[in-house]
């Protein structure tokens, strides 16, 4: 069964490689409107403290009507009733919520889901914060094909740990969560044509929509300095070298730090002006980004 719906993951990606480059852009650009009208709908609720989905406060449990603000944790709610979320909602519809709410507290810093910041070697590997809870996802190929020798976890499925006050309330080894047919779809085609078909994060967009190179140059230059580096979404390090036969003036170094301090930007953005000289910036997510929670494997025993 699993494979059959796998099969049409990979006819939905030829499907779409198949389409003109109008049709593409017209899909593209209704998806996009589509998403902008859901996501001012949340938004609505959510500054009333409403939930989208039920139309109930985000303070309100019932397990007669699941829904995917039951993991904000209002009260009544039990480890295992995340078994109930999943038999009603899948990955993708969990994830994309729960970036929104993220977004909500602190623009792509509370969502890490930079490749090399977890184990790399997953096919889902993310960890999102929201005031004082953390969600973590990761699925992996083995859990994607399903063990084949165990009879609980043979399905394709996925481990969430979640965090409350930076205590355990749901560890990655206590569920194997059931990946539902659209979840299939979207993993395999993605999978099948990955530089096609790639998960958009609309309004929900991580730290690693902000790491590449366009945003970085324009960040460099539109980027503010802030007055507690422990929030800082950036940690940015500029190394500064002499042209050959030329020297750097430590006035000159100083000139500019005084200038970005009165302007409040980066000094980063201001090496263009120091005469002689060759610069090379790196730019790496700053202690104010969410640290990704990795799962890791079993340690066996010695």
């Amino acid at each position: 069964m699993s494979e059959d719906i796998r099969e049409k993951g990979r006819e939905f990606a030829k499907f779409l490689e198949g389409l003109s480059e109008e049709e593409k852009k017209n899909g593209n650009e209704s998806e996009v409107r589509r998403v902008h009208e859901e996501h001012s709908r949340f938004k609505k609720a959510y500054d009333a403290n409403e939930c989208y989905l039920c139309n109930k406060s985000l303070n309100s449990f019932s397990k007669k009507r699941p829904c995917i603000h039951w993991l904000l944790k209002p009260k009544g709610f039990k480890k295992k009733d995340v078994l109930l979320l999943a038999e009603n909602y899948g990955l993708f519809q969990i994830q994309s919520l729960l970036r929104w709410y993220a977004n909500e507290t602190g623009f792509a810093k509370n969502i890490n889901d930079l490749t090399d910041e977890g184990t790399g070697n997953k096919l889902i590997e993310l960890t999102i914060k929201y005031k004082n809870i953390e969600w973590s996802f990761s699925c992996a190929e083995s859990d994607y094909m399903g063990h084949e020798n165990s009879q609980h976890s043979k399905h394709p499925h996925y481990h969430f740990q979640m965090r409350v006050d930076k205590r355990p309330f749901i560890n990655f080894n206590d569920f194997h969560l059931a990946l539902n047919e659209a979840d299939i779809i979207n993993i395999e085609s993605m999978r099948s044509n990955p530089n096609l078909i790639k998960q958009g994060n609309s309004f929900g967009e991580g730290i690693s929509d902000l790491f590449n190179e366009n945003v970085i140059e324009e960040m460099l230059t539109s980027v503010t300095m802030t007055n507690d580096p422990d929030e800082a979404e950036f940690k940015i390090d500029s190394v500064v070298m002499a042209d050959e036969g030329m020297e750097i003036k430590g006035e000159d170094i100083y000139k500019l730090m005084v200038e970005a301090k009165d302007k409040g930007v980066t000094v980063a953005s201001l090496l263009h002006k120091l005469p002689n000289s060759k610069t090379e910036v790196m730019v790496s997510p700053g202690p104010g980004v969410v640290e990704q929670a990795p799962r890791t494997g079993r340690k066996k025993k010695t």
